[in-house]
């Protein structure tokens, strides 16, 4: 599964016909299907039972792990709060990263993965996590039509490596992290292969960890969700690139799940080793036939194909209307905010697939056009250059960004031989729906560091 860069650029009628550019970058994740099943190394070993007494150890004091810790981050070109105050778990991190010889030259994006790491990481994972990190290799290779792409039975980050020069530091930078956050999320919880979404051919579904021997026979596919790619974009937009650049309707379905069920359950859901089960198991819980949860899944799917018999499917944005039904009640449509995230999401392949609800979210509209212009002139003024056309990757939409929702998009040039992407961040009131203030994030490529 891949993602293909769209260079097609689109004119918006925003008053004065601004010209937008949709682009993408980003990556995605890749896998195989899973023959064997792997369990975590390291059985535990327990000490002997002495035979003579022996005279009680004087007590050493421990030492504190802060001042090496901090000494580390500080190479790195982390801060005391991205460590969260788990200076020995970050020391611990540190030795892997360190020990892993395929991250020389590109040590300081793993480093940079710590917060994350800090945030998400149980201690019952930790061997496997850090046996991950030390085992993640790291190679260049053209592949056509994808920026990167994670391998999870390789444990392998594929980046073309000619990123950097068609479009800059920080586009390069948005994909490794976006194929890191694939990394991230089926490893830090352990081995995620298990956990593998399947669908037998009497139409049920099963965990593949699950399967008995005969059932494995009657599996007919994988089933994913739009946690994979959605949830790798917006993740990254959270801890690094402050807007995603790609999956923008997924992106904007998760941050709908967080408007509905709170910002808590859905980061749980996704940094946990059994997502996509977990999100089958809401959809029945909220009231969706087995059948429909089917369907759901289906068009959720990352593939070509995903889409070629939309009445066998149904839109994620019912999915959405009938889970805020279920959960805060039936006035959806008097909910501008959540309206506000559905329009956004309206998609011309997803209008393909019929609903009850068609009607309504069709005609549905993001962020104004003046408030449109409004945050591009911004952009244009901070950036001073006249001579370059500033274009937006899809429109400014809600996003959480360290716990509060926000507008953001990411910009670019339009034209020229200029290579430079910037996140621009609307402070907005979602009551009034006013721009409250405007801030430009240019830079979330970590500096280099010396790898010794």
């Amino acid at each position: 599964m891949g993602l293909r860069r769209d260079l097609t650029k689109v004119k918006c009628a925003v008053l004065a016909a601004v010209l937008f550019a949709s682009f993408s970058l980003g990556g995605c994740f890749q896998t195989r299907s899973p023959r064997t099943s792997h369990s975590q190394a390291g059985a535990e070993v327990k000490p002997g039972t002495p035979t003579e007494a022996s005279p009680t150890p004087t007590a050493t004091p421990t030492p504190d792990p802060k001042d090496d810790a901090m000494e580390i981050a500080d190479k790195a070109g982390l801060t005391e709060e991205d460590l969260r105050g788990e200076y020995a778990l970050f020391i611990r991190f540190a030795d892997a990263v360190s020990s892993n010889q395929d991250f020389k030259g590109k040590s300081e994006y793993i480093y940079h993965l710590f917060p994350i790491v800090a945030d998400h990481l149980k201690s019952e994972n930790e061997e496997f996590f850090f046996t991950k990190i030390r085992e993640l290799t790291i190679i260049e290779k053209h592949t056509d039509g994808i920026d990167g792409q994670y391998v999870q039975l390789q444990n392998r980050i594929e980046l073309d490596p000619d990123i950097e020069k068609r479009m800059g530091k920080e586009a390069y930078a948005s994909v490794f992290y976006h194929e890191l956050m694939h990394f991230i999320d089926l490893n830090i919880s352990g081995d995620a292969v298990d956990a593998y979404l399947c669908l037998l051919n009497d139409g049920t579904y099963k965990k593949y960890g699950d399967l008995s021997d005969s059932e494995r026979g009657k599996m007919t596919d994988y089933l994913y969700s739009y946690f994979i790619e959605g949830g790798a974009e917006m993740y990254t937009s959270e801890y690094f690139t402050y807007a995603p650049n790609s999956y923008l309707p997924r992106v904007r379905f998760l941050v709908a799940m967080k408007y509905i069920f709170g910002i808590r359950k859905i980061d749980d859901m996704f940094f946990d080793v059994d997502t996509d089960y977990q999100f089958a198991e809401l959809l029945k819980e909220n009231g969706f036939t087995n059948e429909e949860i089917i369907k759901v899944l289906k068009a959720m799917r990352n593939t070509p194909d995903a889409l070629s018999e939309p009445k066998t499917l149904i839109d994620p944005r019912e999915v959405l209307i009938r889970l805020y039904i279920n959960k805060k009640g039936p006035d959806y449509e008097k909910d501008k905010v959540f309206c506000l995230i559905l329009g956004s999401m309206n998609d011309s392949d997803l209008n393909k697939i019929p609903s009850d609800y068609s009607k309504f979210y069709t005609k549905l509209e993001g962020v104004s056009q003046a408030e449109v212009l409004e945050v591009w002139g911004y952009l244009t003024n901070v950036v001073a250059n006249y001579d370059v056309q500033w274009g937006f990757i899809g429109m400014p939409a809600p996003i959480y960004l360290d716990g509060e929702m926000k507008l953001s998009v990411t910009a670019g040039p339009t034209e020229g031989d200029m290579v430079d992407y910037k996140a621009v961040v609307v402070d907005y009131d979602f009551e009034n729906f006013k721009i409250k203030d405007i801030k430009i994030y240019e830079r979330w490529s970590p500096d280099p560091i010396a790898d010794t």
